[in-house]
């Protein structure tokens, strides 16, 4: 970017300027609503990677049923992943508790307040660390997300990469730079909820931000070039065949082993990857031992980080004294409740008993 930046001394009253704009337009938010560590770190590892929206209904729910540190240690872990269940990266959600084990067992029950403590909790990083100890500990600590590049690249007409290296390290010492010791919290809070309401990725709606007077990509009418995007990560397409076994009224999940590469511990329809959908389709046969129809009952594209993932559901014959794999359980109507499966498992569910009803 050819863009000379902008001088990083911004006027001393922009935090202020930030904050009064934040009291008056910020969103009403469950989770602002409280200065309980607990429900704030409950908040944080959700809303990584996740929409705000998506995220409310879920908190709700999650902190209706393990409302402290206690409950969601003791929680069984089938029950925790259930209440995750269609959030996605379920990963946050063995480490919440995992967290909040370690919270009862080594902090006697209180959210640490030092960084290098805060960052010793599973699924607590850089920026995770800076969103807690500001907004529920109240301490002078930056936070660098997606949000908050934006738009220090553009009052900073800063150009580059800078979500990895050298560009990042810069961010992140502006982010240091100017947080404020008096609200540090809200004021990290002002600057994500600026980046997501305001100062969005496309068409930003600079009449309406505080900041615009001393924006440099707003003075050189360049916004949508800041921050530069880069390049973009190549998408890798994954095939995977599932089968629809059923015995009565009872249909067959398996859980994904401990080894999965992603989703593990999960319940699904049995399923396994192949090169292409038809080999993935005769491979999953043999394993399982049953007869795959050859058209697919329904199918459900999905995404999990680079990987798009195709999955294709058929119904399965198995022949007489068949037996059901390891690891499997012959699930009834009332008995869903009692097992998380992925979005996209969810979704080919919905479509089978759909297609029963039409």
């Amino acid at each position: 970017m050819s863009a000379r930046p902008y001088p990083h001394d911004l006027p001393d009253a922009w935090p202020g300027c930030l904050l009064r704009w934040y009291d008056a337009h910020r969103r009403d938010l469950p989770w602002r609503r409280t200065q309980d560590p607990y429900a704030i770190f409950v908040s944080e590892m959700m809303l990584q990677q996740t929409q705000v929206q998506t995220v409310i209904p879920f908190y709700l729910r999650w902190m209706k049923e393990m409302p402290d540190w206690k409950s969601l240690a003791r929680a069984p872990e089938d029950r925790v992943l259930k209440l995750w269940e269609g959030l996605g990266y379920y990963r946050r959600a063995r480490n919440l508790k995992a967290a909040a084990q370690r919270v009862l067992s080594d902090y006697q029950g209180r959210l640490p307040d030092k960084r290098d403590e805060i960052l010793k909790l599973p699924g607590v990083g850089p920026y995770s660390a800076g969103a807690l100890l500001s907004i529920a500990h109240g301490k002078p600590e930056a936070l660098v997300d997606g949000n908050v590049i934006r738009v220090y690249a553009r009052l900073t007409a800063l150009g580059g990469d800078l979500k990895t290296g050298p560009g990042n390290r810069k961010i992140w010492a502006l982010a240091e730079k100017w947080v404020p010791r008096i609200r540090p919290g809200d004021f990290n809070q002002a600057l994500m909820e600026l980046g997501a309401t305001v100062c969005i990725p496309d068409k930003p709606q600079c009449p309406l931000c505080p900041l615009r007077d001393i924006c440099r990509a707003s003075s050189l009418g360049k916004q949508g070039d800041f921050p530069n995007p880069g390049p973009k990560t190549a998408q890798r397409s994954v095939a995977v065949a599932a089968a629809w076994i059923e015995r009565g009224s009872k249909i067959l999940l398996r859980r994904r082993p401990e080894n999965a590469r992603w989703l593990k511990g999960l319940w699904e329809f049995p399923s396994g990857e192949g090169r292409t959908h038809p080999e993935a389709r005769r491979k999953l046969g043999k394993e399982l031992g049953v007869v795959l129809g050859k058209k697919p009952e329904a199918k459900v594209q999905h995404q999990i980080t680079v990987h798009k993932v195709e999955v294709r559901l058929y119904r399965a014959v198995h022949p007489k004294g068949w037996k059901a794999p390891a690891g499997s359980k012959w699930v009834g109507p009332r008995e869903w409740d009692r097992y998380a499966l992925p979005s996209a498992h969810l979704k080919l569910r919905e479509l089978m008993f759909k297609s029963r009803l039409s």
